[in-house]
């Protein structure tokens, strides 16, 4: 069967550098810091301009290139993404700092998989997999777990992506990391989800929130209401769909990331256009052009087209 949706794909952790066994590395300025808040906000544009001028300043260090890579990769320039990336890599390789070397890694297999090269990103998560092991670094073992499992999932190999679905899970319990737990919980609900077994998605979705509304960052918990809002738009429930899309954009409004907003919008216009709403439609639509062009995303010239035709549609 096809996929419909996933709708958790990525384990989401707190991700630090430095460990004994690294070279030693300046430490983390003041400007490194804003950039990668920029980024984390959806600034990309000025956490790339900050990013390269550290590099001239400063020199070239393997968190640098990979946090320039996260940027590209968020506005959807995967060629660069990869480049910078992997140079990133050789550089972790350089400063003898296992724990970037499979985030590394793990982002490349983000991209391959956003190229839909399904292949390729099994083989960097692999990759990375073997880094975390060999370092017993749990966190990273755990999303590798789950990254595995959906393309797993995707390449049809479903008894491979109920494995490693579970071993993420084994890994959360054995650390007894909240975070890692609602995320796995998540996981399995895509897993259910795309087995159009709503029910038992419905059911490890609560679970997750459960976990994820103990969390002080709120963005894991958006998410799973966005969650609960695609299956229910699913069942063709729109009512409930929407009263949980609301609670999403409520948090990811309060938080302020820009590309959590903008794609809780466009579940919003995806939903009104299936209700043929489109005056509504077009309302979300207009604010995600918007914030396509604050981005620098990609995505402006397909949704401008996409604005064009429900315009269409309204002179219908």
């Amino acid at each position: 069967m096809g996929i419909k949706k996933w709708i958790f794909v990525i384990l989401v952790t707190i991700f630090t550098v430095g460990f004994s066994f690294a070279q030693k590395l300046p430490e983390d300025s003041t400007r490194y810091k804003e950039a990668k808040r920029f980024y984390y906000y959806g600034d990309y544009l000025k956490s790339i301009s900050i990013m390269k001028e550290l590099i001239k300043e400063e020199g070239e260090y393997a968190r640098y290139f990979i946090l320039l890579g996260r940027n590209y990769a968020a506005m959807g320039d995967y060629n660069k993404a990869l480049k910078y990336y992997k140079e990133g890599v050789k550089l972790a390789g350089k400063e003898k700092d296992s724990e970037m070397i499979s985030w590394g890694y793990n982002n490349i297999g983000v991209v391959y998989k956003n190229m839909r090269d399904y292949r390729k990103a099994l083989v960097y998560y692999q990759k990375a997999l073997i880094t975390d092991e060999s370092f017993n670094l749990k966190a990273g073992m755990g999303r590798e777990y789950n990254n595995l499992a959906n393309i797993y999932y995707i390449l049809g190999d479903r008894e491979n992506a109920r494995l490693f679905y579970r071993k993420a899970l084994w890994i959360a319990q054995e650390m007894n990391d909240i975070e890692a737990l609602g995320i796995a919980y998540n996981n399995l609900a895509a897993y259910h989800y795309n087995e159009d077994n709503y029910k038992k998605a419905i059911y490890y979705l609560n679970v997750a929130i459960k976990y994820d509304a103990q969390l002080p960052y709120k963005g894991n918990l958006a998410d799973d209401y966005k969650n609960l809002a695609i299956i229910y738009e699913a069942k063709k429930d729109y009512k409930t769909a929407f009263n949980y899309l609301n609670k999403a954009l409520k948090i990811n409004l309060r938080i302020g990331v820009k590309n959590r907003i903008l794609k809780t919008y466009r579940d919003f216009s995806r939903i009104y256009v299936k209700e043929k709403n489109y005056h509504k439609a077009i309302e979300y639509m207009k604010k995600i052009v918007k914030l396509d062009i604050e981005m620098g995303l990609r995505n402006i010239y397909t949704d401008r087209e996409t604005l064009r035709i429900l315009k269409k549609h309204l002179k219908k």
